[in-house]
């Protein structure tokens, strides 16, 4: 069964504006790999003093079998930006749209 899934993310403790850019370039490629490349925004942020990524869904995206997608995306999302930025933590935060109603 699928779900409609929205998602937010955030990557901070990310050294410096190169490595930011360079995190932004991974993380297009992961969506593009889950393809929802043309779903996901994606962009940084100053705060701080710090460069962060964020980014999220435009809108819900339709995924078969949530439950286990998610905590797989998550991880994956960790792995790619720590391809870029080895000091990165990432916080991803879910939303079900269905289920507010």
């Amino acid at each position: 069964m699928s779900a409609n899934i929205s998602f937010t993310f955030r990557v901070t403790a990310i050294e410096d504006e190169g490595r930011a850019r360079a995190v932004v370039e991974e993380l297009r490629e992961l969506m593009r790999d889950e393809s929802i490349g043309g779903q996901v925004s994606i962009g940084i942020v100053l705060e701080r003093g710090g460069h962060v990524v964020t980014g999220g869904t435009d809108f819900p995206v339709s995924v078969s079998r949530s439950h286990l997608w998610c905590p797989e995306f998550e991880k994956s999302l960790a792995w790619y930006a720590r391809e870029a930025a080895p000091s990165a933590t990432c916080a991803v935060e879910w939303s079900y749209p269905d289920e507010e109603h």
